[in-house]
C-alpha cells in the first residue's frame, strides 16, 4: 500500500479518490497564484538533448519553474496545449526539431 503525505493531510495512493485528491491538491499547491513571466517555444537544441522530436510551448513562472508539456509521464517528447473556453477552444501545437 502506497502512502503520501501533503500539508499534514495523509493520502493512500492505492485508492483512487485519494490518487485524485492528493495530485490535485499538489499541482495546487505549485501552481495557483503562480504569475506567468515568459512564454517561448523550446529551442532545437533543448529538444535535441532531451532526444525529443517536439519542441512544446515552455511557461516560467514568477518562482523561476518552468512549465512543459510532455507527451507521457515518462518524458517522451514534447506536447501539445489544449485551451477550453466557453467560447470555443485553441491549441498551442508543437514544433519539429527542424522548425529553427
Amino acid at each position: 500500500m502506497s502512502k503520501a503525505k501533503l500539508n499534514g493531510k495523509s493520502y493512500d495512493l492505492s485508492k483512487s479518490k485519494d490518487r485524485t485528491d492528493y495530485w490535485t491538491n499538489y499541482v495546487t499547491d505549485k501552481l495557483l497564484g503562480k504569475k506567468i513571466v515568459q512564454v517561448e517555444y523550446m529551442s532545437s537544441r533543448e529538444a535535441e538533448e532531451s532526444m525529443w522530436y517536439s519542441r512544446p510551448v515552455c511557461i516560467l513562472l514568477d518562482d523561476g519553474k518552468w512549465l512543459y508539456p510532455m507527451r507521457d509521464d515518462e518524458g517522451n517528447d514534447g506536447g501539445a496545449i489544449g485551451i477550453a473556453s466557453k467560447d470555443g477552444g485553441d491549441t498551442f501545437p508543437v514544433l519539429s526539431v527542424e522548425d529553427r
